[in-house]
């Protein structure tokens, strides 16, 4: 090689190397189109994780589709835990009835109200049969009927077994509207089972037909040998009697258990239950529906108690006793647990002015009994009969 072009040879290679040197600082110099698409990726992974962490947690994540359905199935096995509480603490106290009255074969539930083996159940399971048998503790006791009313539904039995366990009373007055309650009783011939719903209203009335109080109106389903038994609040303390189904079977009314007391205690001191009577007819303003609306005196019916207090047609009642009066239920309410003898105040509003007159309350008379309740299932054929009637309506 001569000296010339080994001097071209080294320029070119110096120019060469000059050039991929400007090239790699500029290169390092410039913005890199990685470092702009790097959070972008870094977001996705972190997401990437996050979902995934979601969908299968890891340690103690919780994850979210998870924590929604655990939350559900809590609601749910809290209730079933609450009623599988009250069914526990109430069935050992809960019984099978049977009787015969007539060609009727009879049979319903009831339950023991102390350790004495007394038992109380709806006057439909008995009828007026002669006598009856109760099943419990997997063994058959001989029943005396102590007593029956067929106008509030309520029948009265006891059975010599030692002692009993028996349900404690609750109050019925503490319910409203959607409170829960529950059901222990026997269905057909199968062991007794628990039943939840809640409560739906309270009423008088029932299509045509009057209760002799107040009921409890239930949205609980109700099978043929269910009447009779308790009616529970979740503390299992007994609101009610199971009296009537309705609706196919789908609801029910309960007699509330303050008046179920008040017709035992008069079985079990005077023989018989007392029906209070004061004989006035009572209606509410028409032209104001709503609860509230003044109840005025309809009709006073002759040689009655309420004739002879003072009250005239035309009196807003405004009280009875210790019962304010707000619809013509609280006054039929109020007769219903009136004691015979007793002296009840009665407060009216009379031309602009308020007075109180006194009712001596009288024993219902015989010819103010109405239809009584049909009995329970089953009839001689096996078939479904009607179970308990509410009774017709009378004045209070």
């Amino acid at each position: 090689m001569t000296p010339g072009s080994r001097s071209k040879f080294l320029f070119s290679s110096l120019l060469l190397l000059g050039l991929v040197v400007a090239g790699w600082v500029a290169f390092r110099g410039l913005p890199k189109k990685q470092s702009s698409l790097q959070p972008v990726a870094e977001t996705v992974r972190v997401e990437e994780v996050r979902v995934t962490e979601t969908l299968a947690p890891r340690g103690h994540a919780t994850p979210a589709v998870e924590t929604s359905s655990s939350a559900s199935s809590g609601v749910f096995d809290k209730i079933a835990s609450e009623v599988s509480g009250v069914y526990q603490k109430a069935a050992p106290a809960v019984v099978r009835i049977r009787a015969a009255d007539g060609p009727e074969q009879l049979a319903g539930t009831g339950f023991f109200v102390d350790n004495q083996g007394t038992i109380l159940t709806a006057y439909a399971v008995v009828g007026q049969s002669k006598e009856a048998t109760v099943e419990t503790g997997g063994r058959v006791f001989p029943a005396q009927i102590v007593g029956r009313d067929p106008r509030s539904g309520v029948a009265l039995l006891k059975i010599k077994a030692g002692e009993t366990p028996f349900l404690l009373f609750g109050e019925s007055a503490n319910l409203r509207p959607a409170s829960a309650v529950v059901s222990v009783a026997f269905p057909y011939d199968l062991k007794a089972e628990p039943t939840f719903g809640l409560v739906a209203g309270f009423d008088v009335k029932y299509l045509t037909r009057f209760f002799a109080t107040t009921h409890i109106r239930a949205n609980l389903p109700i099978k043929p040998g269910q009447i009779g038994g308790p009616l529970l609040d979740s503390q299992g303390k007994v609101v009610g009697i199971l009296m009537l189904e309705i609706d196919e079977g789908k609801a029910c009314y309960a007699l509330p258990v303050e008046a179920a007391a008040k017709v035992a205690a008069d079985i079990e001191k005077h023989g018989q239950p007392q029906h209070g009577w004061m004989g006035v007819g009572v209606m509410p303003d028409r032209s104001r529906p709503e609860r509230g609306a003044p109840v005025f005196v309809d009709r006073l019916y002759k040689g009655t108690p309420a004739e002879r207090s003072g009250l005239k047609a035309g009196d807003e009642v405004i009280s009875i006793g210790d019962r304010p009066v707000r619809e013509p239920s609280d006054v039929l309410d109020s007769a219903f647990f009136a004691n015979v003898g007793e002296k009840i105040p009665v407060k009216v509003r009379r031309n602009g002015k308020e007075e109180i007159f006194t009712i001596t309350v009288a024993a219902r008379p015989e010819t103010s009994r109405i239809v009584e309740p049909a009995p329970l299932f089953p009839d001689a054929q096996g078939g479904s009969a009607p179970q308990g009637m509410p009774v017709r309506g009378a004045n209070p």
